[in-house]
């Protein structure tokens, strides 16, 4: 295929400019974000500030591009009806306003159920572009060859980013290895990111149909979509339904539920099938296509009992587990599915722009409000936690933890708090207030909602509070007034040092550090009890982040031990302590990672 001349791609350029404004803005941010995005990417420059930098990258990426197809759905939309300047504009503008409300309410890192959110918008307002010049308009045959174009569009688009891209890309390569360049990796990566999200989205924007009562009159058909359905799609969907049907009875045999993985068959048998006759829709009342009609009907005839099948499913997860996002989309598509094909047996309009309005308003329909995946799936599960709570069954107590992790991953850690009278928002504020990594902090929550509940994980352990002490007053060591220092080994090691004449012992056995003189005990320090009250305190919220990730600063007198004898001061100074604290206290030795010394003061 020949690539576009310079001049096609300037007037191209030029016209996106006038006709999309805002979309255009949008994707060169984009590139723009993406591009600094593998520029902080850098694992050397790896630290917080860059792993919150770069969630922000990734975040605004996103919506930059849920902002490009609303916006470019709402500049079809006053093309099409052709509206003033000033209207134009500030539709244009309520547009942006929503992207940035979407931005700043949304936080997809911390909580999946933002993540969620974003998938079903950004699905909605490409669904939209598709319809969005047709609202309002009886107009069959110019909607499926607006879509035409924008598929073929794509295609286009596609072919020449890639040859684009390995032709540069190729050059690269050449002048690196005959000029020892020193090409970095970031350097394929941003050509990348410049030409799929740049070139890519901006020579997509530039093949966009005008002129939309010309698309009405245009019945022209690409004999190759036809092929492709014929040859390609139908039958990737006979082989589904062959799978499907032997699947089906061995289940009336056997009278078993069926598996989860049958949803996932099904849903591809309604993919492939729905956009095969979508794709020879224009030709299913010309001469030597009576096949289309023939496999119209059979196709929908066939869906429903796949739909009853995959209800079936969809009740099985839900009945034993409840409902979560996944699932929500899951039933609402079987439901959507169950619509679709009553709509294509018995209606006599055959109104094809019914598939993907209705996938658009169930997206929309699903992202907020008490009728919301989220919604619906928390609720769900705060009623299923509440019904396993108290109980003590088996099966109850491996599921627990699993609920816990979900809903704090999804919805945070204050979605728990009608089953604690602790602060559950200022515990969450505090982790998020922390230095450390944001799996660290997610763990975190999870944690600490399994200690304050005082529920075991999926292994039978009971999950506990990680968590690193550092000595407030000796973050470098203060040996000021002492005349020695003996290092102390963080390992179990028991170690003999002769000291004038007198044989001093140090012994780390799990949580206690020893000093013995001449064999007799002399000094300890319990690290266990050391920790235990240290958790009690930073569960209250008492304790001080310190400047190290994953560090908390605590009191000095409380992390070191004196004992005067035979003329000589002996101090056990720990300077860092790191473990786990178990509320329960089921691991009654537990092992602590420690940075410790001996000190001696002659008196």
């Amino acid at each position: 295929m020949k690539l576009p001349s310079l001049q096609q791609l300037y007037y191209g350029f030029r016209n996106v400019i006038k006709r999309f404004p805002l979309p255009f803005i949008f994707a060169v941010a984009a590139t723009c974000c993406w591009c600094y995005y593998i520029h902080v990417s850098d694992y050397r420059n790896y630290s917080e500030q860059h792993e919150d930098l770069k969630d922000q990258l990734i975040k605004a990426i996103a919506i930059l591009n849920l902002a490009l197809t609303l916006v470019l759905a709402i500049d079809l939309i006053s093309e099409r009806n052709r509206y003033p300047l000033k209207k134009k504009w500030l539709l244009r503008f309520g547009g942006l306003m929503i992207s940035i409300i979407l931005y700043f309410s949304l936080d997809p890192a911390n909580y999946s159920a933002d993540l969620y959110r974003i998938f079903l918008f950004a699905f909605a307002f490409h669904l939209l572009v598709a319809f969005a010049p047709f609202i309002g308009q009886e107009v069959i045959n110019g909607f499926w060859q607006f879509n035409k174009a924008l598929f073929i569009r794509f295609l286009t688009s596609a072919l020449y980013s890639a040859v684009l891209y390995a032709g540069l890309a190729i050059a690269l390569v050449a002048i690196d290895g005959l000029f020892n360049a020193g090409i970095k990796w970031q350097t394929y990566m941003t050509l990348f990111a410049m030409i799929s999200a740049g070139f890519n989205t901006i020579f997509f924007l530039a093949g966009i149909p005008t002129d939309f009562k010309m698309l009405e009159e245009d019945h022209s058909y690409p004999k190759g979509l036809k092929i492709f359905a014929q040859f390609v799609l139908v039958p990737l969907v006979a082989i589904y339904l062959a799978i499907l049907l032997v699947y089906e009875i061995k289940i009336a045999v056997l009278w078993e539920l069926p598996k989860g993985l049958v949803s996932s068959l099904i849903l591809g048998y309604a993919v492939f099938g729905i956009l095969s006759l979508l794709l020879v829709y224009p030709v299913k009342e010309t001469a030597g296509n009576s096949w289309i009609k023939l496999f119209s009907r059979f196709f929908y005839v066939m869906m429903i009992p796949l739909v009853v099948l995959l209800l079936l499913a969809v009740w099985k997860r839900v009945g034993h587990y409840g409902i979560t996002e996944s699932r929500y989309i899951l039933t609402a598509l079987a439901l959507w599915l169950a619509g679709i094909t009553l709509y294509f047996l018995f209606s006599k309009r055959q109104n094809i722009k019914v598939i993907p309005i209705s996938l658009c308003i169930i997206s929309i329909v699903a992202t907020y409000g008490p009728q919301s995946a989220f919604s619906v799936s928390k609720y769900s599960q705060l009623g299923r936690l509440k019904r396993i709570m108290n109980s003590r069954k088996k099966d109850d107590l491996k599921e627990k933890p699993a609920v816990i992790r979900y809903l704090v991953y999804t919805h945070g850690l204050k979605t728990l708090q009608p089953f604690t009278k602790k602060d559950l928002s200022k515990l969450e504020e505090k982790i998020e207030g922390t230095n450390n990594y944001r799996y660290s902090k997610r763990m975190n929550k999870v944690d600490t909602a399994l200690a304050i509940f005082r529920v075991k994980d999926e292994w039978g352990i009971e999950t506990g509070l990680s968590i690193t002490l550092q000595n407030d007053e000796n973050q470098v060591l203060n040996i000021k007034g002492y005349d020695y220092l003996v290092e102390l080994d963080g390992y179990p090691q028991e170690k003999t040092i002769p000291f004038y004449g007198t044989d001093l012992t140090t012994n780390k056995i799990r949580s206690k550090i020893s000093l013995l003189i001449n064999h007799q005990p002399a000094l300890q320090i319990d690290l266990k009890e050391v920790f235990v009250q240290a958790s009690k305190a930073y569960q209250k919220g008492n304790l001080k982040a310190a400047d190290q990730q994953q560090k908390y600063l605590y009191p000095a007198k409380l992390m070191s031990v004196s004992k005067n004898i035979n003329g000589y001061q002996y101090t056990i100074v720990v300077t860092s302590l790191q473990g786990t604290y178990y509320e329960n206290d089921v691991h009654t030795d537990p092992w602590f990672e420690t940075k410790s010394y001996l000190l001696i003061k002659k008196l």
